[in-house]
């Protein structure tokens, strides 16, 4: 049952991240959107907040360390677009991976062993709600926290799967729609990077 309620999930998420992205596969926004303070933690335990954005870009999606496909799919798929921008750009022109924990009561103990299982440098946070929402709604995304089944402790997480392209000056200015393709992918990334903006 989980296993098809996890494929059901997928599903959904991909789709509802393509139509968020109004039919378009990997969009730049019209405008820069600069994020809004927040204050949180990385997987190491230090503080995670919008200075820490700034000088780089970042890609940040929303997940949860106990996810089935979605989440683990994307960091590998992310990874192989690092591969990719590395043969492009020096490594401190590669985006940041920034994992988006958005249940923290499960994902916080466990968030390092868990991005150690992709690359050392992907950065994992998590933290308050309230802190957690605010980050949501700045890259324009959503989650919801299910509630656990009669007699079990397990619930899952509804969140949107597109993955939000932050600039060195920590704005929102792009969006990379779910299914990943890693050529195309890193092509976009590498014509925004180099251009600013547009490709």
């Amino acid at each position: 049952m989980r296993i098809i309620w996890a494929l059901v999930s997928c599903l959904i998420l991909c789709g509802f991240s393509e139509a968020h992205g109004s039919g378009e596969k990997n969009r730049i926004f019209k405008d820069s959107r600069p994020l809004p303070e927040f204050s949180l933690l990385d997987q190491h335990r230090k503080t995670y907040d919008l200075d820490r954005l700034k000088g780089r870009w970042a890609l940040i999606f929303i997940g949860f360390t106990s996810c089935p496909d979605v989440c683990p799919v994307t960091l590998m798929k992310l990874e192989a677009v690092r591969a990719e921008l590395g043969l492009q750009f020096s490594p401190s022109r590669i985006p940041e991976i920034v994992f988006l924990a958005v249940d923290p009561q499960r994902d916080a103990p466990v968030l390092a062993e868990y991005l150690a299982h992709f690359h050392p440098d992907n950065v994992g946070i998590t933290g308050p709600t309230e802190q957690i929402d605010t980050l949501v709604s700045g890259i324009g995304g959503f989650y919801r926290l299910g509630k656990p089944g009669r007699g079990s402790a397990h619930y899952d997480v509804t969140h949107t799967a597109a993955i939000a392209v932050v600039n060195p000056k920590a704005e929102l200015v792009a969006e990379i729609s779910q299914p990943l393709d890693v050529q195309e992918v890193s092509e976009f990334l590498t014509h925004l990077i180099r251009r600013g903006k547009r490709p």
